[in-house]
């Protein structure tokens, strides 16, 4: 029976329980898991097990088919129950209620059930079949993997999908007889019945909704066994010789991280397996389901001779992932306002494995150029936010995702070790692991069993690292005191509109022609702190980050800049030339800098540049600077010169990242002598020696040609049939459109993306934007720009995470006309209720378009 008044009643009871100023009647059935219902319902629910059993059929027009009996103990059955499923009313087919036909309304994603028939304090049972949206089900045509993160299993069942309600969960799968499966448990049965297999995996351990899992299709598997303990992969990769390659690191580097995680944490792997997908067009780089990781696979299977930086990120991405099984699954956050603390103790951790796996990396620097500038890239922004964010509803969740929780808190991290002594950050993180074991936990709760290992009060430190939002202006002053001794004055501002103090170890470094000085000291306040040099030392430039941790903008002066310009390539200290270059980069940002020189400044330290890392981050500088500084199409000079110093540095023996030199050439090359040397690289009539052209680079190379040469389209056809991948030969058919120079069938293309479903997969088409929006199609991108921003909320309810982020920056990375960004203005200024978090989306990915167009 569905009666409408039901609903109503069950709320006037849920609301009888509490006073009112704790609850209102909105936060019970609104849209989404409000805060107000997640907390009512962790108090109330408890000793939850899902048996699931699902029909996959192998067309993917064809619904996915489900039954779940749900098993739990209510507090107070008078109260009724309320379970989330996203699909509505219409993909319900029945509910029964510990054996009985149910009471039942459905309303705004939510079932309201009845208090008839349930139990207090006793173990119930709800069985309801259903037809599963495909939100998150990720169907293609021969395989398909479930996604739940943040809020996505009550699209696919119905569930207490909230952090802090975990669950055990058996399994059953209904497959075609040709596919595979795996999930978060093990393989227990495994049946075939003409064309159907029927798979069953075992109960899981205590898991949140968000990270349960499992896919099933067409795959390859390995698998290999060490100490008894066995790792299994299933795989969609044809080139057997890239996974033969690859995959003897991709198992050492688990197995490295999860001994290293049980020495670290002094706790024994916590689940009953370990295995892993590696999936084409994967949304994430990474998934961390307990018992079954998702790997997207241009991550994991690189190319011939990779330059280290993505070794690094390979082994770093692993690591990472490997980290969650302890932080994130293991020990969860209550609610997603803290999701950052999962990411930060995973990508820390992550960060000390890698050090480790790489010996011969200079990982200082490596932290500072993979930390940092994407801190800064928000920081700096009016998009700036704090790392623990405010959350009302679970539906907005993947809106607190991007470079603050995955940047910015292991830089505060870091700090926080040497605050309290590595051997102390150690013992805290292990009480805090086997505190919470199996269960949540929030900031609070970490920051006072850091309190308890700390001389420092963590908890008053944490107010303006965690709570407060934006970085610190870090300035000095150089002046002479009465004994002759040079005196340092260093002064700290915080973000405008705030007053907090961000307390923080600087250590300074002095350049004076062939002297240097340094000296490390600590900033409590606001106060100006003094720092005495030796008689006579008066230096040309101070830099105050000299060891890469100090966080903040750094202003520079008109002639440390000039000595910057000068002397970038004098300087032997990779570091101190990392935190120079990264300080360069934002005062010229920030308008310390006029955009010729810091172009020229640029290229210099390319040119000169001997470490991976930081080639790495200069070609990206070098890229921003062109395409969205310098009147880059209009003017032949600046792409002259880039060029050149691109090319011949491909001509350099001793430059080995060749294939990051390679990459940027070919976005910024433009004349046709650089287009003869383009198609005679593809052609194999031009060798690059030291550099071979993988499978990746031969089909960006394609576009690149097809992009400057409409009469060269037919290259993109060669590339389609020298593919065998079906998977890669999909991708670039789905990318084609994009490209073309017929604007009727980009037009058409963009149309497609306006419908949810041909938004899939999402790295694909952030690749065909790439495309739709290159300089070269003459500004005619710009006509889809306001319609993609229509789209964003949209996006954000359809789309994972990372997507509406991505969505932005890769619509409005390549412009930096003044109309463009009036653009963004306007649909600001027309959409006053965008949400908060969806409106700082939008500061963020127009920042350079904002500072390039002088609208900052």
């Amino acid at each position: 029976m569905r009666n409408f008044i039901l609903l109503f009643a069950i709320a006037f009871a849920l609301l009888s329980a509490i006073t009112s100023c704790q609850r209102s009647m909105r936060g019970f059935y609104e849209e989404g898991v409000s805060r107000d219902l997640a907390k009512y319902r962790a108090r109330q629910i408890y000793d939850v097990h899902y048996d699931l059993s699902f029909q996959i059929p192998e067309k993917k027009d064809q619904p996915v088919q489900g039954t779940v009996r749900i098993h739990f103990k209510p507090l107070r059955a008078r109260h009724g129950v309320i379970l989330d499923f996203q699909s509505g009313e219409d993909y319900i087919h029945n509910i029964i209620v510990n054996g009985s036909e149910a009471e039942y309304d459905v309303m705004n994603g939510h079932i309201y059930l009845d208090a008839n028939g349930l139990i207090p304090r006793q173990e119930n049972m709800v069985e309801i079949s259903f037809t599963s949206s495909d939100q998150a089900m990720n169907r293609s045509d021969d395989f398909m993997y479930t996604l739940f993160v943040p809020d996505r299993a009550s699209t696919a069942f119905p569930c207490f999908d909230q952090p802090d309600i975990k669950a055990t969960f058996d399994l059953t799968l209904e497959i075609p007889e040709k596919w595979i499966a795996m999930s978060n448990g093990p393989l227990v049965k495994d049946e075939t019945n003409g064309e159907v297999r029927m798979m069953h995996f075992s109960k899981s351990d205590p898991i949140s909704t968000y990270v349960f899992a499992f896919t099933a299709g067409q795959f390859r598997h390995a698998s290999e066994t060490r100490n008894g303990f066995t790792i299994n992969i299933l795989h969609r990769e044809t080139d057997q010789e890239k996974i033969e390659r690859n995959l003897p690191d991709i198992l050492d580097q688990h197995y490295y991280s999860l001994q290293w995680l049980e020495d670290y944490t002094g706790i024994t792997y916590p689940y009953e397996k370990f295995d892993m997908v590696i999936l084409p067009g994967f949304q994430y780089s990474g998934m961390e389901h307990p018992g079954a990781i998702w790997y997207r696979d241009a991550r994991l299977l690189l190319d011939e001779n990779p330059p280290i930086t993505r070794q690094i990120s390979k082994a770093s991405l692993i690591a990472h992932e490997t980290a969650h099984m302890w932080f994130g699954n293991l020990v969860t956050m209550e609610w997603f306002d803290d999701v950052w603390l999962k990411e930060v103790f995973a990508g820390f951790m992550a960060d000390k494995m890698v050090a480790e796996m790489f010996p011969e990396v200079n990982h200082q620097l490596q932290f500072l150029l993979n930390h940092y500038p994407r801190a800064y890239s928000i920081d700096r922004t009016r998009g700036a936010h704090p790392i623990k964010q405010k959350l009302a509803n679970m539906k907005m969740a993947g809106t607190l995702y991007g470079p603050i929780i995955y940047n910015k808190a292991p830089i505060i991290f870091e700090q926080l070790e040497e605050i309290m002594q590595a051997a102390n950050f150690q013992s805290a993180v292990r009480e805090y692991l086997m505190t919470y074991s199996h269960g949540n936990a929030d900031w609070d709760d970490l920051a006072r069993i850091f309190d308890k290992y700390s001389s420092e009060n963590i908890t008053t430190w944490s107010n303006a690292w965690v709570y407060g939002k934006g970085m610190p202006v870090i300035s000095h002053e150089i002046g002479n005191n009465e004994g002759d001794h040079t005196v340092v004055s260093v002064i700290q501002k915080s973000p405008a509109g705030q007053n907090q103090v961000f307390s923080q170890l600087l250590k300074g470094f002095g350049l004076a022609r062939e002297q240097t000085f340094n000296t490390g000291f600590f900033i409590r306040s606001k106060d100006a702190y003094e720092v005495s040099l030796e008689p006579g030392l008066l230096p040309d430039m101070v830099l105050l980050n000299a060891n890469g941790k100090g966080y903040g903008f750094f202003e520079l002066s008109e002639k440390e800049i000039r000595y910057a310009v000068e002397n970038i390539q004098n300087i032997k200290d990779e570091n101190i030339r990392a935190a120079l270059t990264v300080n360069m980069h934002e005062n010229f940002l920030n308008g310390n800098m006029d955009v010729h020189l810091y172009f020229d400044f640029v290229l210099d330290a390319i040119w000169y540049e001997t470490s991976q890392q930081l080639q790495n981050y200069l070609l990206s500088n070098l890229e921003q600077v062109c395409l969205n500084f310098l009147q880059y199409e209009q003017e032949p000079l600046y792409s002259g010169k880039a060029g050149y110093i691109l090319w011949n540095s491909l001509q350099k023996d001793e430059i080995q990242a060749k294939e990051l030199f390679f990459e940027s050439w070919i976005k910024l090359v433009r004349g046709q002598e650089s287009l003869t040397q383009m198609i005679q690289v593809y052609e194999n009539d031009l060798k690059i020696e030291g550099f071979s052209l993988s499978e990746q680079n031969r089909s960006q190379l394609a576009f690149e040609i097809a992009m400057r040469a409409p009469e060269k389209t037919d290259l993109l056809k060669k590339e389609l049939d020298r593919q065998e991948n079906p998977d890669r030969k999909r991708r670039l058919e789905f990318m084609m459109p994009a490209v073309s120079q017929n604007m009727e069938e980009r037009d058409e293309f963009f149309r497609r993306l306006k419908q949810a479903e041909n938004r899939n997969p999402e790295p694909w088409v952030l690749d065909a934007l790439y495309f739709l929006h290159h300089p070269l199609h003459e500004g005619q991108g710009a006509d889809y720009i306001p319609e993609s921003l229509a789209l964003l909320e949209e996006i954000q309810k359809t789309g994972d995470i990372f997507f509406p982020q991505n969505w932005l920056h890769a619509t409005l990375r390549n412009y930096n006309e003044p109309n463009v960004a009036e653009m963004v203005n306007q649909y600001l200024n027309d959409n006053p209720e965008l949400p908060e978090n969806l409106k700082l989306k939008v500061y963020q990915a127009a920042d350079i378009l904002f500072r390039s167009a002088g609208m900052h």
